[in-house]
């Protein structure tokens, strides 16, 4: 079914599987508890769209635009996420209980999550190039074993964040806030870069 051409506006534990809907316009549709499984929306404009308990896996969801859309609890295994503005969604005015997403073994580069509440989110084995994090809450969100080559981080909460396995991070200690962080070894090591030091690794 092409759910961007459907008069429907709600669907509820339906389960999709190789839908074809790239570079569309899908307006104002309620997915409740879906499930989407080797589908292609590749640019489309998912506009004032709801996401409640659903579940993305093997799907390419690159450059999908999702103003005013709403995530709730959705989760996204094994997909492509790249080039995707996060701050145009609702997530930044969200006051609801529940973290909007998580993100397990996904390809997050080119996105933006600038200001964004991240907290208790999981973003596992992710390849998350060029990433914008600046002034967002990842406390307590597991980043175990993803890899943040060139994405930034200022004024970005660190609080009880497990770092551990992640890798190609640059992190500066003084610009950002760094609490009870976990983060493992040698990469570890490159916050020592930030800080105005001499670092002497000679045997004395």
């Amino acid at each position: 079914m092409d759910s961007s051409q459907s008069s429907e506006t709600e669907y509820n534990r339906v389960e999709y599987k190789n839908l074809e809907i790239k570079e569309s316009k899908m307006q104002m549709k309620e997915f409740n508890s879906c499930t989407f499984i080797k589908c292609n929306f590749k640019g489309t404009y998912f506009q004032r769209c709801s996401f409640r308990h659903c579940v993305f896996q093997n799907c390419d969801l690159s450059l999908i635009n999702v103003k005013d859309s709403t995530f709730l609890n959705t989760k996204f295994e094994d997909c492509n996420l790249s080039g995707i503005n996060w701050t145009q969604s609702e997530w930044a005015t969200s006051k609801l209980i529940q973290k909007p997403a998580d993100f397990m073994g996904c390809v997050l580069n080119h996105s933006s999550f600038m200001g964004l509440n991240l907290e208790k989110m999981i973003m596992t084995r992710c390849i998350a190039h060029d990433v914008s994090f600046e002034d967002s809450n990842l406390s307590y969100v597991d980043c175990t074993g993803t890899d943040f080559e060139n994405s930034r981080f200022t004024r970005t909460n660190f609080t009880s964040t497990d770092m551990r396995s992640a890798k190609n991070y640059n992190i500066d200690p003084i610009l950002n806030t760094l609490k009870k962080t976990k983060f493992s070894m040698p990469e570890a090591m490159s916050l020592l870069y930030n800080l105005n030091i001499v670092l002497d690794d000679l045997e004395r």
